[in-house]
């Protein structure tokens, strides 16, 4: 009986005006009990033809039937239990232990602990693998290649198919293979598939097809193919072949335009073994299968048509290996857990705090500094109906805040400008030599005093204006000092507060703490985009690394869906979404201090919502990138935009009114806003310009699902 049966296979990639015809009018017949050793040089088609035949990949035309029924056709079991697949490729986690990715596959699979016990004890022995307990990683390329043989091997399959098996291992272990396959197609009825470079090995097989270019130059037992071309070996056979052959990898071009314009029509290949049609068409079998079928089981398979098809087994299978594959990883850990920290630490410590230790020049020409910072010197004598003043400019300089400013003497005001002038400080202050008498002729005078002596009462204040932020925080500090000078004096003095607020010119009066109402006007913008894109960024790091490494695509072929594995994923990394978020609030709220005036709950609800838009944004950066590279490059691309023009460093009503309205369409704008409401406002959901933002990102979650969705499917 046929178990496997290939009847003008054709496939191709690319334009279809210039194909790469990698299948061209292939015919293959694989009998229950016995090994088909499938030879071939690289490139000649033989791993595109095994993932056909395994449901990966479909023909552009022709026919496969795999026990009797077209691979991924719903409850063929293939992909599924009753085929097992070793990829060329290693495609194991690296960071799972050898007892532990037998488990997975084995539960994945269906069998039972017990069972699954009984065969790895059996292919220990056989395959000599290393201790239970070593990490894949751990493992050298030989002994990788031979748990990868024990994954396929572990629950004996219908349909047992091997590419390049024994590339890497002694002849000693390839003989044993040999012989443990040879076995096992004469004590079960498993048919066996095998592709190798050691041509000669392969005479161990039942049937032997040689194959070139996408067509099969020959397909009969070792023995037949040796009579029939005279030949002493398979491989002196195979080259003759190759040499009679020719072109064989050319199709006619109008034959591919048509089945572009109508895929249901299965395109004729014209080559030089056949010049037949073969008709697409279902076989009795397949039509009482098909009519067994409940209307859900019809559906084509999918994202959205196979959750059905999950069991509490096989997702326990998955949720342990992300877990696992995540646990071991050291580096993603920091990255999803410490890095968060390590960014919000210097946000807090650096932005928006004030500058200290600022050096400022002083030049006090009434006081020399010994005479300033005598501890005998007495500033206010107060008298019966007025005070007398002495060298009150030191009073002054007493009360600068010493954390914000480093004074710098100077003797002369010259001096003093060419250090400005040179930044070595940042600006200066001058008294004048009668800075004490203005004063108190001012004081006592009020209107009526003359005009030097109101010039000599004032303070000259040269400030470096190229650092704007910083001669703002000096001139804030100035007046802060001056208003305290003041308040000091009338009290000394007995005299009314309001003679305080005497205008000094040349200090602008500023009003506002920009230092603390910036941090806090920030800080929304900075967890959200700090949640978003490590997740975004570690899920798209994660899809990618499982199909570059080929372990997406061998769990596929061992009969989990893609609606699994993804459902199995979204569990995971919202797991670790919620832990992320309950950390960066609690980090917040502990270290720094930084209460919320809201509900804490729906704080962390928005932000967790943040972390699941931005897991499937990096799941579909994942879809349509090929490497981490161009992933990256797009989660850069991404962030920068995001960060400049939704509000997070600067009010919305900076911008242009066309803009301002635009950016409220982006991930982020709205919910900033939200969570800006909370923290500082206290607001509830109910509020309006609260539940905005949560609409917003449900809209994103929703749309990122769908594109998702559609890439998933055109890509399988």
């Amino acid at each position: 009986m046929a178990v496997v049966e290939v009847r003008n296979g054709f496939k191709y990639y690319g334009n279809p005006k210039k194909p790469a015809i990698i299948l061209n009018g292939l015919n293959m017949t694989v009998m229950r009990s016995s090994i088909y050793g499938l030879l071939g040089a690289s490139g000649c088609g033989k791993t595109t033809l095994l993932s056909c035949i395994v449901g990966q990949r479909q023909l552009n035309s022709g026919e496969i039937k795999v026990l009797g029924l077209k691979p991924g056709l719903p409850g063929s079991g293939i992909p599924g239990p009753r085929v097992g697949y070793m990829p060329q490729d290693i495609a194991l986690v690296e960071q799972m232990s050898i007892k532990e990715i037998i488990w997975y596959f084995g539960r994945i699979y269906g069998m039972t602990d017990e069972d699954i016990f009984d065969k790895f004890i059996m292919l220990k022995n056989l395959l000599e693998l290393p201790p239970p307990q070593r990490l894949i990683g751990n493992c050298s390329g030989g002994q990788q290649r031979r748990v990868s043989f024990a994954c396929a091997m572990i629950h004996i399959p219908e349909i047992l198919i091997l590419d390049e098996p024994t590339v890497g291992l002694d002849p000693i272990l390839r003989e044993r293979i040999w012989d443990f396959l040879v076995e096992i197609t004469k004590t079960t009825k498993c048919a066996i598939i095998i592709t190798t470079h050691y041509i000669e090995e392969a005479r161990q097989a039942n049937c032997i097809g040689l194959m070139r270019s996408g067509v099969l130059l020959a397909e009969n037992s070792p023995e037949e193919i040796l009579t029939k071309y005279g030949c002493n070996s398979i491989e002196d056979a195979f080259l003759l072949l190759s040499q009679k052959q020719g072109k064989s990898d050319e199709a006619q071009k109008s034959i591919i335009k048509e089945q572009t314009q109508n895929s249901n029509t299965p395109i004729q290949v014209i080559t030089s073994e056949t010049n037949e049609k073969i008709a697409t068409l279902q076989t009795g079998e397949e039509f009482r299968f098909k009519k067994r079928m409940s209307f859900q089981e019809q559906r084509a398979p999918g994202f959205i048509g196979t959750f059905h098809f999950t069991s509490t087994r096989r997702m326990k299978a998955l949720l342990a290996k992300n877990w696992v594959q995540f646990v071991r990883q050291s580096s993603s850990m920091a990255f999803v857990f410490i890095f968060p920290l390590l960014s919000l630490i210097p946000f807090f410590l650096a932005i928006g705090k004030t500058p200290k230790g600022i050096e400022i020049g002083i030049v006090n020409e009434e006081a020399s500094l010994q005479q300033c910072y005598d501890e005998t010197l007495v500033t206010v004598t107060r008298f019966n109906d007025s005070c007398e003043f002495s060298k009150i400019s030191c009073r002054f300089m007493q009360n600068i805040d010493q954390d914000i400013t480093i004074p710098v003497y100077y003797s002369s005001e010259a001096e003093a400008y060419k250090a400005a002038n040179e930044a070595q400080v940042a600006g200066y202050i001058r008294f004048s030599h009668n800075f004490s008498e203005a004063m108190q002729s001012v004081l006592d005078e009020r209107q009526f005093t003359e005009d030097w002596n109101i010039n000599n009462f004032q303070i000259l204040v040269r400030l470096d204006m190229s650092d704007q932020q910083i001669a703002y925080h000096l001139e804030r500090k100035l007046h802060e000092a001056y208003k305290s000078f003041m308040q000091d004096i009338m009290v000394d003095c007995g005299i009314p507060k309001h003679f305080a607020n005497i205008p000094v010119h040349f200090l602008k009066p500023i009003y506002g703490s920009f230092d603390e109402e910036y941090q806090k006007f920030i800080i929304p913008g900075i967890l959200i985009t700090i949640v978003f894109f490590i997740v975004t960024l570690t899920t798209a790091s994660t899809f990618i690394s499982e199909r570059a490494d080929g372990i997406w695509d061998r769990t596929l072929v061992a009969g989990i869906s893609t609606s699994e594995m993804l459902l199995a994923h979204i569990i995971s990394q919202s797991l670790i979404v919620i832990i992320q978020c309950f950390e960066v609030i609690f980090f917040v709220a502990f270290v720094f201090n930084v209460q919320s005036n809201g509900d804490s709950a729906l704080l962390i609800w928005l932000l967790v919502s943040i972390g699941f838009c931005g897991m499937l944004f990096g799941l579909l950066i994942s879809i349509y990138s090929t490497s981490h590279t161009v992933a990256n490059f797009v989660t850069t691309g991404a962030f920068y935009p995001m960060i400049i023009l939704s509000g997070i460093l600067w009010p919305l009503e900076g911008m242009n009114s066309f803009l301002r309205h635009a950016v409220k369409l982006l991930p982020f704008t709205l919910p900033i806003i939200s969570a800006r409401n909370i923290i500082e406002k206290g607001w509830s959901i109910t509020d309006l310009d609260v539940s905005k933002g949560f609409i917003a990102i449900g809209i994103w979650i929703f749309i990122f699902a769908v594109l998702c969705v559609f890439g998933l499917r055109r890509r399988s």
